[in-house]
């Protein structure tokens, strides 16, 4: 009888994490009247950082963990980072959401696309059950889940952070084809990475999955080797694009750890 229970209870718990793997597609209306299909939004290259809330007191710091995260990649990522918010069984209207968020200092409402989920039609059973606040970070084609809590555990910005990055490093990148000029080494790295094997280099950009230069150095003698720092960036997929005196452009792919 034991192993039956014991059985029974790995059965659930091993559902309950395919559950939060991957994301149910839903359509609702945000208060501002527009419909939105989760999926669409996925499959265009944007990661939403969703989070239910009650609203109450014990969600509050949750709100403001997920919308500074969010915020966080609004210059280095303009538009790609999203932050969505429902009510959690879609009970309370706009205004009272919209009040909850501005009397707690949680964000500015032009950040964020607000849900009074009427109907429940974002049902938060479909993302691993219940619990408040809960933050899920998703994105991909695949519409996969990157970051699922609840409860307290949600009062971690550099939780939803690291999972935005994660996301980052997958989606959006560019395809690179045909052989580069020159070779990164090493490749992953986690500091500087050398530029070496193109001939007569004059300038050296380092630029991000949403097509933005986070790196940008004139080589003025027109090198063959140049050393580029990745310090400060986040951990991700970048490109590395060198021009030479010509004004011809190389490009090679490599991951910041």
């Amino acid at each position: 009888m034991k192993k039956l229970i014991l059985s029974l209870s790995l059965l659930a718990a091993f559902s309950s994490a395919n559950a939060q793997t991957y994301a149910t597609n839903w359509t609702a209306t945000d208060c501002n009247s527009v419909s939105h299909t989760l999926f669409n939004t996925l499959d265009s290259g944007k990661i939403i950082v969703f989070i239910w809330v009650m609203p109450c007191g014990s969600c509050v710091n949750g709100a403001k963990a997920a919308y500074n995260a969010v915020q966080s990649f609004a210059t280095s990522h303009p538009g790609k980072v999203r932050m969505y918010m429902a009510d959690d069984l879609g009970d309370a209207t706009c205004s009272y959401l919209q009040s909850w968020v501005t009397s707690n200092s949680i964000g500015s409402l032009s950040n964020m696309t607000i849900f009074s989920n009427a109907g429940n039609v974002i049902d938060e059973n479909d993302f691993g059950g219940t619990g408040m606040p809960h933050t899920i970070v998703m994105s991909g084609t695949d519409h996969k889940i990157y970051y699922n809590k609840k409860n307290s555990a949600t009062n971690d910005q550099p939780g939803i952070t690291a999972a935005i990055n994660s996301a980052l490093a997958t989606v959006g990148v560019p395809e690179v084809t045909g052989s580069a000029d020159f070779t990164v080494l090493p490749n992953p790295a986690t500091d500087v990475v050398t530029i070496d094997g193109m001939k007569n280099i004059s300038r050296i950009e380092v630029v991000s999955v949403s097509g933005q230069a986070v790196r940008s150095e004139k080589i003025g003698a027109g090198k063959t080797t140049v050393q580029v720092s990745l310090s400060g960036l986040a951990a991700g997929i970048y490109l590395v694009k060198a021009t030479d005196l010509n004004g011809k452009t190389s490009i090679q792919k490599i991951v910041k750890q």
